[in-house]
């Protein structure tokens, strides 16, 4: 170094120092400094945890959401103020006991007399297709008509006097015949009828009920069964399909089929009350009209289906039934467990009865006088305005 060439061997170094430097920078030093531009900020010195970053989620295929029962009904969403029509009945203050027949509804009709009692008069006929009523020539003797019951054939129904008890007549649609078939001297035994025949479990003494079976061509009536249960005495009978059913005993139900004459008894464990049939579904109440009273049908593997709890009364339709509970009016079709109510809102309703695609109910909001109103459950089509009675 102590040279006159020290010097510069010293700048030569040092470039080749610097040249070294820079090019170990670019070789090694470069890409570290690019890969870390790219790494989140560690900020973990300053009591932040950086969140690693998370993988793209994995599409989870969602299952088709179920449909809501009934709605694939004309019911649904159908406005019930265009669909549901009244039967007011202008000389009359009072109405009762009313049955389905076909497109037509059958009640009897009346006012309050001078001992303070109803007597119904007349038999209004009112088709609901036209929207027009007809008044029944049937004979009465005693106070009131009751228990109407109506085929193509005949209209049966009980001659009532006021304190229980007149005579079960039949009249022939056809001739216009009237005819007595039996005088009975307690109570207002509920009719049933099926084809050429009608049914009724009568008292005939202290504590024992028969049940009556009366061929309406020649007249001739016959018991079927004795009763010594109250069950039977205070349970309706009904008839449908071929088949007729009632209480035997407390907590069982029996099923007579009309053609064959075979008898069938079955046991539930609750409590048989107002059975109604139609030939292929039975449904009664497990109670007597009130809070306890559940509306069951029976399951073709004989299990019993809960339709609705608190009922007050109830009727068949097709492929429905028809119930009364706290003031509303319901339908549950059988086939897919679908109920809808049939109450509009602000308005209080008792039911009346149902049958085919008939349901009929009475408008109790005011209660100065009987507003009855109806619907069909499917077909609103065909509606056509017509004259009200």
């Amino acid at each position: 170094m102590g040279t006159r060439f020290g010097p510069l061997i010293q700048a030569l170094l040092a470039v080749a120092l610097l040249c070294g430097g820079f090019l170990a920078f670019v070789r090694f030093g470069l890409p570290v400094v690019r890969e870390a531009a790219d790494r989140p900020f560690d900020l973990s010195c300053l009591g932040f945890g950086t969140p690693a970053p998370s993988p793209s989620p994995t599409p989870t295929p969602r299952p088709s959401p179920t449909p809501q029962p009934g709605m694939d009904r004309t019911l649904y969403g159908v406005d019930l103020a265009q669909v549901q029509h009244e039967i007011l009945v202008g000389e009359y203050q009072y109405a009762a006991d009313f049955s389905v027949y076909g497109d037509t509804i059958l009640f009897c009709a009346g006012n309050y007399t001078s001992d303070g009692t109803a007597a119904f008069v007349r038999a209004i006929l009112y088709d609901t297709r036209a929207r027009r009523a007809a008044y029944l020539p049937l004979a009465i003797q005693y106070k009131s008509i009751r228990r109407l019951r109506m085929n193509d054939h005949w209209i049966v129904y009980l001659d009532a006097a006021a304190s229980g008890g007149g005579q079960i007549r039949v009249y022939d649609r056809a001739t216009g015949e009237n005819r007595i078939l039996k005088t009975v001297h307690l109570g207002l035994p509920v009719l049933a009828l099926w084809e050429d025949a009608a049914f009724w479990i009568e008292r005939t003494g202290t504590s024992r009920d028969k049940l009556f079976g009366c061929d309406l061509v020649t007249g001739e009536s016959v018991t079927l069964e004795l009763f010594d249960s109250v069950d039977a005495g205070i349970s309706a009978l009904s008839a449908g399909g071929g088949k007729l059913v009632y209480v035997s005993e407390p907590g069982t139900l029996k099923t007579l089929d009309l053609a064959t004459g075979e008898a069938k008894e079955e046991r539930f464990g609750v409590t048989v009350h107002d059975p109604r049939t139609d030939g292929r579904i039975t449904a009664f109440l497990t109670g007597y009209h009130g809070e306890d009273s559940d509306l069951v049908y029976v399951a073709g593997d004989g299990r019993l289906i809960t339709v609705a709890r608190g009922v007050e009364d109830f009727a068949l339709a097709d492929g429905a039934i028809v119930y009364g509970a706290l003031d509303r009016i319901y339908v549950y079709f059988i086939d897919d467990g679908a109920t809808f109510c049939l109450t509009r809102a602000r308005e209080s309703a008792m039911f009346l009865t149902a049958g085919g695609d008939l349901a009929v109910w009475m408008d109790v909001t005011w209660r100065d006088k009987d507003i009855i109103e109806y619907m069909h459950l499917n077909d609103f089509s065909s509606e056509q305005p017509g004259e009200e009675p």
